[in-house]
């Protein structure tokens, strides 16, 4: 299914968010600005802003060589709202200063866009049991 995202370049060195292969599961977008924060974390710019589809989400997930910079994701896994329409960005905390942090034109993130559901919370006085049950983190030993 073809699903069209309208994409607006905000800088001229912006790029579209590309596959390298036609079997990757989601596009790399690339850096267009970074500032040092001065604080351990470092703030990257994408250059592009998007119009998402109706009842659709965008993630911003780490690459996986993202091990070789010392960089971890401020948020884990970034979301863009269908509603948001500012430029797409991405904090990261430099945990490893001796490792080389990304720089403007290298590849930070990978994008996905997938279909938002739409959810209804029923309140209740009881749930029914299981055998985990009330077991939280960390609870079956692994």
């Amino acid at each position: 299914i073809l699903m069209q995202i309208k994409f607006k370049a905000l800088y001229d060195t912006t790029l579209l968010p590309y596959k390298t292969h036609d079997t990757d599961a989601a596009y790399d977008v690339v850096a267009t600005s970074k500032e040092d924060l001065g604080d351990g974390r470092i703030k990257y710019g994408l250059g592009f802003a998007l119009q998402l589809p109706a009842m659709t989400k965008l993630n911003l997930r780490p690459r996986s060589s993202i091990h070789k910079t010392g960089l971890i994701l401020s948020n884990c896994i970034g979301l863009g709202d269908e509603g948001y329409r500012g430029e797409y960005m991405a904090v990261f905390y430099h945990v490893i200063p001796t490792l080389p942090a990304y720089e403007v034109g290298d590849r930070i993130l990978q994008i996905e866009v997938e279909q938002r559901n739409n959810l209804e919370f029923e309140v209740v006085n009881e749930l029914t049991d299981t055998t985990r049950d009330t077991g939280g983190y960390g609870s079956t030993g692994n």
